[in-house]
């Protein structure tokens, strides 16, 4: 059955890039590129040059978001640093719907079927569970993951939570609803990340 998932690497202190984020720097300043250091821990790649993670719980949730992933859905900003990810997102090459009220009048093709989705979170979730084949729809951007929260549209939250204080950047869980309550499905514990699994519970 397919899940709508907040899916985000955070640091500690609450955010998922660091201050002026954007094409020079993806991950924005003060070192937001160490909130991926869990990816390429290990000393192997794992089905793709990207994701290099260290065996055990790092590559555990790699391989689970390699099987369970159907779909992304991404904001503009997103689209625009990762440079539309030359077509091909780097989890299997799934389809990827971007929010936004001005879609580009080019883009890269390749297999992951970029569809800029202009109508908000529910039409692109709607859109991306027609295409995701039972698998799961994450949300991996703040934007989209707090509109779907505050929409009510939000299944789970998977936080991969980085030992590490950016101090200033985008935080995640800043515009949101008062009173969402969440529980706790599943700890996950590896070097450079804590995995952290949630149900998003009905009112």
């Amino acid at each position: 059955m397919t899940k709508v998932v907040i899916d985000m690497t955070m640091s500690l202190d609450g955010f998922v890039a660091g201050p002026d984020d954007g094409v020079a720097d993806p991950l924005g300043r003060h070192g937001g590129e160490h909130l991926f250091d869990w990816y390429f821990s290990g000393s192997e790649e794992y089905r793709d040059p990207v994701f290099r993670p260290e065996p055990g719980a790092n590559l555990d949730e790699v391989r689970r978001m390699f099987a369970e992933s159907g779909a992304f859905i991404f904001g503009r900003r997103t689209y625009e640093i990762a440079g539309g990810w030359g077509g091909r997102h780097p989890v299997n090459g799934v389809p990827v719907f971007v929010l936004t009220h001005d879609p580009p009048a080019d883009y890269p093709r390749g297999p992951s079927s970029l569809t800029f989705v202009t109508d908000g979170i529910e039409s692109a979730i709607h859109q991306a569970r027609t295409v995701a084949d039972g698998k799961d729809i994450k949300l991996g951007g703040a934007s989209p993951g707090k509109q779907a929260l505050s929409a009510g549209l939000c299944d789970e939250i998977l936080i991969h939570l980085a030992p590490y204080l950016l101090g200033g950047g985008v935080r995640l869980f800043d515009t949101l609803p008062d009173g969402i309550h969440l529980e706790k499905l599943s700890v996950n514990d590896g070097p450079l990340a804590t995995h952290l699994r949630y149900r998003v519970m009905p009112d």
